[in-house]
């Protein structure tokens, strides 16, 4: 029988599915998912954020989330040992443990015919106290920090008494953090409030309403509170070129002829958005995606597989076969191409000068 790790990794290979795209797909962190292929549980900050992710990777890969959760229990348990008194035998003492209850309780009688019942009281009641009030001097309150990220690209802690100060050349956003409800919690006044759950990646937008920072998630509950995140400035990856509205020529590379092609406006909002891309494969494809500034990633598809990918801002496919690609962003149809030809794309958004708004585009390349 396969292990829990084994099988999750098989069946993703199976289905032809890269990490990259489970990544994208899920919203789970690369060192989770890996983390749960090579069965490495200890890299989880809890066991609920574990079963958690399981379920979640289980029902992405279509399998029985409750069979693949209860294999892992089983494998919990089976790691866990044998309890030493079950080898040994009791440890020395444990008479003696067995009945401190009641030589205590018979203590506290006596104590209490001696004192009287309130002067006893009143003597638990003090001690108590004064146990809580040390306690309390002994915690001191984290000190309250301003964070401020070396962008275009930072990671590193944040506290629940910390203020995130993210800058750019014309803006400055100051976030207040929190953290509650197995959450973190960044108040950006009237700009916004986020709740990020762990794994989960945001984008936040400046004064002009524009994505300017992707903000993940790495990791939470940390002692005091807290997590761990990474902050990338968009600016830097992605520059105002991108909103401009230019005239696309596009030329094959041997130069023998030209191929011009329309832009298409796919929808319009009064500031750049996440979007979907879904697209259904009728026949054997190459296809290679890049989305932003990440690393173009590549697979083969076949008849009748199925791609699915959310976009911050900007998308930039290439088909070996176009007219196999069945797209939709939103519920609207795409067409990429004829069947056979070759054909680049980009799918970004545009500022239209006349509405004010911005259009999401599908742009030709090739």
């Amino acid at each position: 029988m396969k292990s829990l790790g084994d099988t999750l990794k098989s069946v993703r290979e199976e289905r032809g599915i890269s990490m990259d795209q489970a990544i994208h797909e899920t919203n789970i962190s690369r060192n989770f998912l890996e983390a749960l292929e090579n069965e490495e549980f200890d890299e989880f900050p809890a066991e609920a954020y574990l079963v958690g992710f399981l379920r979640n990777y289980s029902d992405f890969l279509g399998l029985d989330s409750d069979k693949m959760v209860g294999q892992y229990k089983n494998y919990k348990l089976s790691e866990e040992p044998t309890p030493i008194e079950q080898l040994v035998g009791p440890p020395k003492g444990a008479a003696l443990r067995k009945f401190l209850p009641w030589i205590v309780l018979v203590i506290v009688i006596g104590a209490a015919g001696v004192l009287g019942i309130p002067r006893l009281i009143n003597i638990i009641s003090d001690a108590r106290t004064a146990r809580f009030e040390k306690a309390g001097e002994t915690e001191e309150p984290l000190p309250a920090r301003e964070v401020r990220p070396a962008l275009p690209l930072w990671e590193g802690e944040v506290r629940p008494s910390d203020t995130l100060v993210l800058e750019s050349d014309n803006n400055e956003l100051r976030l207040e953090v929190g953290d509650g409800d197995g959450k973190l919690r960044f108040d950006a006044g009237s700009t916004g409030i986020w709740s990020v759950m762990l794994g989960e990646e945001i984008y936040i937008p400046d004064n002009d309403g524009r994505p300017a920072w992707r903000l993940y998630l790495k990791d939470l509950g940390l002692p005091g509170g807290g997590g761990i995140i990474e902050i990338q400035q968009l600016a830097e990856v992605l520059p105002d070129v991108d909103f401009s509205d230019a005239v696309v020529v596009s030329e094959p590379p041997s130069g023998e002829s030209e191929r011009r092609r329309e832009t298409k406006v796919i929808l319009s909002a009064a500031k750049p958005d996440r979007y979907t891309l879904v697209i259904a494969f009728r026949d054997f494809c190459l296809f290679r995606y890049k989305v932003d500034s990440q690393v173009p990633l590549e697979s083969y598809y076949a008849d009748g597989e199925n791609f699915r990918l959310d976009v911050g801002r900007t998308l930039t496919l290439w088909s070996s076969n176009a007219g196999a690609l069945y797209a939709k962003i939103g519920g609207e149809e795409l067409s990429f191409g004829r069947r056979g030809e070759v054909a680049v794309n980009q799918i970004r958004w545009i500022l239209n000068e006349e509405s004010g708004a911005y259009d999401l585009t599908v742009v030709p390349m090739y």
